[in-house]
């Protein structure tokens, strides 16, 4: 048996859900001028959390980054990259990578992660670093036909050097 009790929370979740949905529709780009009506439902959705919206193509977002690594030694080359069959480990690894995005931190990362992989590779002498991200275009150049692409920012070679004694 529905009571008035039950009816009232129906009521208040059907509200919620029909802000959200109005939210995730852009309502407000809808109309240049704002009604009183619609500037309360967006103060609800801002304080409920419902009226937080994730797009794809939001501008705030960093590009994804990754990082290559190309070992040589006396007679060859490989290119590897640093990954763990643990995705909380690779998880961890992608927010370190993602500090090459600030360009006062990037010739110190670059160091840090080359004498990371020459520990794990002792027999390499070299190591270069490269950096790329992906360029996602905002939406008038996807629109006219742009595609997301990799693009290498930052390339780096280290060499191991003789201890000094």
């Amino acid at each position: 048996m529905i009571t008035t009790k039950h009816l009232c929370w129906i009521g208040i979740a059907l509200f919620h859900l029909t802000v959200a949905a109005l939210h995730a529709a852009h309502l407000e780009e809808w109309t240049p001028h704002k009604p009183w009506w619609l500037k309360q439902i967006t103060t609800y959705g801002d304080y409920t959390g419902s009226g937080n919206i994730f797009s794809f193509f939001a501008p705030n977002i960093g590009n994804e980054i990754a990082v290559v690594y190309t070992l040589a030694d006396d007679t060859q080359q490989r290119v590897t990259r640093l990954e763990s069959t643990n995705t909380e480990c690779n998880r961890r690894i992608q927010t370190i990578y993602n500090f090459f995005s600030i360009e006062e931190a990037q010739s110190l990362l670059a160091k840090s992660c080359a004498a990371y992989m020459l520990r794990q590779h002792p027999s390499s002498q070299m190591v270069r670093v490269t950096v790329i991200g992906k360029q996602v275009p905002d939406m008038a150049a996807f629109r006219a036909g742009a595609t997301p692409k990799w693009e290498p920012f930052l390339v780096k070679d280290f060499k191991k050097t003789s201890p000094k004694i």
